[in-house]
């Protein structure tokens, strides 16, 4: 009687036994700073400058400068894409520019006007070089990100850009709060990528 007792406590134990299995990891993501420092000591470079993943992995850039220095994480494919931050806009004549508050001591700056004239050039941001986009392969498609994207990259865009990036908490008063940028590439290769802010400010993704 304890014999069978026990082997049916020794049966009921292992059929009710659940194997468990190791997870697969998560998808990896490599961080990189745009840029670093602080007050008396700004470093204008990415850090790590280069970095190696494989395909279908992700790189994080984030800005952890204690000063509110911005940086963007900005892909070309020719360097005829490159968004200055400033760009000249023509506007007719009559068009009248109000500062959203009146009280603030702001101007938008207009080119000299030529005799004849029924346009005038009125020099704004650019918002491909300040805001989160994506130009498609033709370079004609535009894509607006969201603030603090997540993209998925295949290496045929014209241009991928993270808007600029400030330190979090540092974004300037009506300013996109965007402190990160994520990049999740599809295909091997290596992807060069600068900063519009200071476009000697480089970096690469080695995809293998």
């Amino acid at each position: 009687m304890t014999v069978s007792l026990a082997f049916a406590l020794t049966l009921t134990v292992v059929t009710n036994f659940t194997p468990t299995y190791a997870q697969a990891p998560a998808t990896a993501t490599k961080f990189v700073h745009a840029g670093e420092g602080n007050a008396s000591n700004v470093v204008v470079s990415f850090v790590p400058q280069t970095v190696e993943i494989k395909a279908g992995e992700s790189v994080t850039w984030n800005n952890p400068t204690t000063v509110p220095e911005p940086h963007s994480v900005t892909f070309l494919k020719d360097k005829k894409y490159f968004a200055d931050y400033a760009a000249p806009f023509q506007v007719v004549n009559s068009t009248e520019f109000q500062p959203l508050d009146p009280k603030s001591n702001s101007e938008p700056v207009f080119a000299p006007p030529q005799p004849g004239e029924t346009t005038k050039t009125v020099v704004t941001v650019n918002a491909r070089a300040y805001l989160p986009v994506v130009l498609d392969s033709s370079g004609k498609k535009v894509t607006n990100l969201p603030p603090n994207s997540n993209y998925t990259m295949d290496g045929t865009e014209s241009y991928v850009n993270s808007g600029w990036l400030w330190p979090e908490g540092q974004a300037p008063a009506g300013s996109p709060a965007i402190s990160k940028f994520t990049v999740k590439f599809e295909n091997p290769g290596t992807y060069p990528f600068l900063c519009n802010v200071h476009p000697w400010m480089t970096g690469s993704v080695i995809v293998k």
